[in-house]
């Protein structure tokens, strides 16, 4: 199966702070454990926009274009494109774009 996600080309320079698409989860493939998506994050973007994001899977991620930071227990990692980053289950964190260009990445969530 494949999936095609088709972006529409507006007047504004930027629509939303952070587009998640989720491409592949338990409700479209026979795999209950794999959740996979794109995400861009527009310059001043934060995810979540409060607060912290803390879930059961293993996060990774791959930096496609720009780049962004991550914080994981008052930590900040920088990460640009063509890098990897992983997050383990359980650990809270959130992301941001304080660049003036968009981050583009796929994320894949994983459970144990």
């Amino acid at each position: 199966m494949m999936i095609e996600k088709n972006y529409v080309k507006s007047e504004k320079k930027y629509e939303l702070p952070c587009e998640l698409v989720t491409f592949f989860d338990k409700t479209n493939t026979p795999n209950d454990k794999v959740t996979f998506g794109y995400a861009v994050f527009n310059p001043g973007a934060r995810s979540p926009e409060e607060g912290l994001s803390c879930h059961e899977q293993d996060e990774f991620s791959f930096i496609i274009k720009g780049e962004a930071k991550i914080v994981i227990d008052g930590k900040v990692y920088s990460s640009k494109a063509n890098s990897a980053g992983f997050i383990p289950a359980g650990e809270a964190h959130y992301s941001y774009n304080d660049s003036k260009e968009p981050c583009e990445l796929i994320w894949i969530l994983v459970e144990k």
